[in-house]
């Protein structure tokens, strides 16, 4: 795994939360049937009665938002974004279901890398996405490519693995050759080609350039700047020669192929390599913010008030945040939202919407598609602020 301060690309390994068309839309305003519902909830131990686990988790996540002051139809929404605890497919056991909801209708209902470990929920002028909006970080899109002598596998997975996997054939290879004696043991499927296998140990040229090309074509197809890799360590390093920049190299996981030329049995190495490469190109975003912020045309800032006037010029591309956010806000300023959804106001209580500093935040960010990334000691990379962020015009890092 790549060291935070040697990675290429750091802010194509990242993902983003992306708000659909129902929060793009909504006006937080001050009315209490105005309030926004949001609900994180784990997914249950696998181990006990899964169905009846995840009715009780989102009954109580109901009775919670009522509690708080929801309007009754928000809070009945948000059981019908839990959805189907069984309809997860493939997904790692111990993610989390995040829903939004408010006017009685859902807006965000979407599966997290793990967030919590309790079922939480909030109500507000706004939604609370700081959580999600971090998790989502943790997940781009990524390309998974399992090799063996006897052939490869390719599947692409969008950020977030919101759409459901695809897979990529890779068979009928230029340089695959028959296999004379398809009935020998396992034990002599190594040698010289014309004796063995279809596949050199190497992975052969004219192979390892097709699968590449395969690789590049479902990257291109979600987006994706990771590749993982499972099975022949040599076939994967002769794919990973051949592969752009950009995309590459082949990060590799443990495990192999299986019998349903998916990736769904990897899951679990899947979570934890996306966790370390996230991790990796986050920290070398940080690193970069203190030295950024300096200099008469500086490409990052830090401090709230620098970040919200970069927040309504639409220049924030990267905002990082204390992993502890809340409790930073200045109780005697006012946080609003003005006439646009990234006119974070500090100190400007008789213009828009009055918001926790928290949401509104995250809230301008995602309205500008930026990545939102966590820091748990804002002493680091934030100088002792409570947020800082990389601009526009210093993305390439």
């Amino acid at each position: 795994m790549p060291e935070a301060s040697t990675i290429t690309h750091p802010l194509l390994r990242l993902g983003r939360l992306e708000l659909g068309p129902g929060l793009r839309a909504l006006q937080p305003g001050p009315a209490a049937s105005d309030r926004v519902v949001t609900a994180l909830v784990p997914a249950p131990d696998p181990a006990g009665n899964v169905r009846h686990s995840w009715d009780v988790a989102w009954a109580d996540a109901v009775r919670e938002a009522e509690r708080l002051g929801a309007d009754p139809r928000t809070a009945a929404a948000l059981s019908g974004g839990a959805g189907d605890i069984f309809d997860r497919g493939t997904r790692p056991v111990d993610e989390t279901r995040v829903v939004v909801a408010a006017h009685g209708e859902v807006l965000l209902g979407r599966w997290l890398a793990p967030v919590v470990t309790e079922p939480s929920v909030w109500i507000g002028p706004l939604p609370r996405l700081r959580l999600a909006a971090a998790a989502a970080a943790r997940r781009p899109a990524y390309v998974v490519v399992l090799a063996d002598r006897h052939g490869t596998d390719v599947v692409a997975h969008t950020g977030g693995d919101q759409e459901p996997a695809m897979a990529f054939p890779a068979g009928h290879r230029p340089g695959a050759q028959h296999d004379p004696h398809p009935d020998r043991p396992p034990a002599q499927l190594h040698g010289e080609r014309h004796l063995t296998d279809s596949e050199p140990e190497s992975g052969g040229e004219k192979n390892a350039a097709f699968i590449a090309g395969r690789v590049t074509d479902a990257a291109s197809s979600v987006g994706a700047h990771v590749v993982l890799g499972a099975g022949d360590q040599h076939i994967l390093d002769a794919i990973a020669e051949h592969l752009p920049d950009s995309i590459g190299p082949v990060t590799t996981i443990a495990g192999g192929r299986h019998s349903g030329r998916g990736d769904a049995h990897l899951a679990a190495a899947i979570g934890g390599a996306l966790d370390e490469i996230t991790a990796a190109a986050a920290a070398a975003v940080g690193d970069r913010i203190v030295g950024l912020a300096t200099g008469p045309d500086p490409a990052a800032v830090l401090g709230l008030p620098a970040v919200a006037e970069q927040l309504a010029e639409q220049q924030v591309t990267v905002l990082l945040v204390a992993a502890d956010l809340a409790p930073l806000a200045d109780a005697d300023a006012s946080y609003t939202i003005g006439s646009r959804p990234t006119e974070f106001l500090i100190g400007e209580p008789d213009i828009g919407v009055a918001v926790p500093m928290e949401d509104g935040l995250i809230w301008a960010a995602l309205h500008q598609d930026a990545i939102v990334l966590q820091v748990p000691d804002p002493a680091g990379p934030l100088g002792g602020e409570p947020s800082g962020a990389l601009l526009r015009r210093g993305a390439i890092l």
